[in-house]
């Protein structure tokens, strides 16, 4: 197995994991009566932690995803939900981001960048080329990533996988998906790397997996890795943090890349702020320079 607890030094002294689900929670009429007060700093204590930007009009959105998780886990109300978020409580918060956010990823998903990958590690010749992907989710990224550069003949490389939601890295490493979460991979390279198992699955071939190692980590931490990276992938995330949370990210992120090391962000990603040891490239293709 290659799920692995994060040996990496983080910025925080407490130990923790975290859980995500996959689908959103569509509410019709609430059931239960919200204190606003309460629903705030339930929201500010999200920001403070993950970093994600619940802004002042989606407020009510959060009160049916609490109400969900209320009847789910066994609280009496948002009293008690409260009063364990506020104490400090790990497990609770760690639970709550599993009902507050959604995961939204496939295989290939904005293609040109494993094109533009391969590309790159092709004209840098060196021992092995370390990649990190950030937010990597139910693992459709990193497996695409390895299957890019396996079927460009690159075998050199090793890619760490990250989240803060250890529900998802859990399903990432069973590496079994639905046929109806394959739809962007061609037949030819479905047959080559994954195995039919039942009627509607499959599941990833052992060789995809030991390209990979999973690390539970949280983007707001101050993570830093043994040795610096080649490559980092962090698409479509930046998307739910407010431009301080950005910042913040992007600071971890470049701290953990070697010099010319390469930086992909979502395409519908905007850099508002870009650090002076970052230059653009490409679409959504930042190289670190000093």
């Amino acid at each position: 197995m290659y799920f692995s607890r994060c040996s990496i030094t983080t910025g925080r002294s407490q130990k923790y994991t975290f859980g995500l689900s996959i689908d959103s929670y569509q509410s019709g009429l609430l059931l239960m009566n919200f204190d606003k007060k309460q629903i705030k700093e339930i929201s500010d204590l999200v920001y403070r932690n993950f970093g994600i930007h619940i802004t002042q009009e989606k407020l009510s959105h959060l009160e049916p995803k609490l109400e969900k998780m209320i009847r789910n886990e066994g609280y009496s109300g948002i009293d008690e939900l409260y009063k364990h978020l506020m104490s400090g409580d790990w497990k609770c918060l760690d639970t709550l981001v599993r009902y507050i956010t959604t995961c939204h990823t496939f295989f290939f998903r904005e293609p040109d960048h494993f094109r533009q990958l391969v590309s790159f590690v092709k004209g840098r010749p060196q021992t092995t080329h370390r990649i990190w992907c950030a937010a990597c989710s139910t693992g459709e990224e990193p497996y695409s990533i390895v299957m890019s550069l396996l079927d460009a003949g690159i075998r050199n490389f090793h890619i760490v996988a990250s989240d803060l939601n250890r529900k998802v890295l859990e399903q990432f490493n069973r590496g079994v998906y639905h046929v109806n979460r394959l739809d962007q991979i061609p037949p030819e390279i479905l047959l080559r790397y994954f195995t039919r198992i039942g009627e509607v699955y499959y599941e990833t071939d052992q060789k995809l997996r030991n390209y990979i190692s999973i690390k539970n980590l949280n983007l707001m931490d101050s993570i830093r890795f043994p040795e610096q990276v080649d490559y980092v992938f962090c698409r479509n995330v930046l998307i739910y943090f407010n431009e301080d949370s950005r910042k913040r990210t992007i600071e971890n992120i470049t701290a953990n890349m070697k010099i010319g090391g390469i930086l992909f962000i979502g395409h519908a990603e905007v850099l508002l702020w870009q650090p002076e040891n970052l230059k653009k490239i490409g679409n959504s293709i930042y190289q670190k320079t000093c």
